[in-house]
Formats: C-alpha cells, structure tokens, sequence
C-alpha cells in the first residue's frame, strides 16, 4: 500500500547510500594513509639502521624529512579519522530519521488497515441486521 510517506522513505534511503559510500571512500583514504605512514616508519627503520652500520653514511636529512613526512601524515590521518567520525554520526542520524519515518508509514497503513477493516465490518454488520430485519417482517406477516 502507497503511503504520503514512501517519496520520504525514497529520499532517505538514498542519502543513507551515499552516506554509506562516503564512508567506504573516507576508509579507503584513511587506510591508505596510514599503509604510508607505516612505510615511511619502515623506512626510517631501515635508513637508521643502515647509518648506525656504517658511519659515512649520512642520513639525517633524510631522517628529518621523513619525520616531516611522517607528522603530515599524522595529520591527515587525524583529519581523516575525524571527517569518518563526523560521516558515522550523520550515517546514524541520516538511519534514524529513515526508521522514524518508516514507523510513521507503518502506523499510516496500519490506520488505513483499520479504517477498512471497520468499514468492511459496518457491512457485514448492517447487511445482518437487513437479514434480521427482512426475517422478523417475514414472521409477522406469516402471523397476522
């Protein structure tokens, strides 16, 4: 059965998809970030190790730009996991509202169900009575 509220239903749902694919986009980014800074840790790992063997060996400018490497990426991680917090909480809001509305269209057919149902009963109540009704002349007259 239509209801006023299906156009509702329709558009909530739709923003609970997209919602739903921002969500998985933010946690793509969000995971490949983090495989970065993990590969630059690695990396840093491995140049330090590499420079405590081998005294030429240099490495503190590279250290320190993988540092700053490392703390931008630490930022954009945060960032990230904010904005992903920020999309669950409209996700939760964005599902709310959609079984809020549901509810609403639940209840608008259930009352629409009930309307007919009394309606169908008022029928058959009255076409009973028209039997009685038609029963009870036919008595009289057989007695007068």
């Amino acid at each position: 059965m239509k209801t006023p509220y299906d156009a509702a239903l329709r558009v909530q749902q739709r923003e609970i998809d997209e919602m739903s694919a921002a969500i998985s986009n933010q946690s793509g980014v969000l995971g490949e970030v983090e495989k970065a800074r993990d590969r630059v840790a690695v990396s840093m790992s491995r140049e330090a190790d590499l420079a405590a063997g081998d005294l030429a060996v240099c490495s503190h400018a590279y250290l320190q730009r993988m540092r700053g490497e490392r703390r931008l990426l630490t930022v954009r991680q945060l960032q990230l996991k904010a904005r992903l917090d920020e999309l669950r909480d409209q996700a939760v809001d964005a599902y709310g509202t959609f079984r809020a509305i549901e509810t609403a269209a639940d209840g608008y057919r259930q009352d629409a169900e009930r309307v007919l149902a009394n309606a169908e009963q008022a029928g058959i109540d009255d076409f009973a009575a028209m039997s009685f009704i038609k029963a009870r002349r036919a008595v009289r007259r057989e007695t007068s």
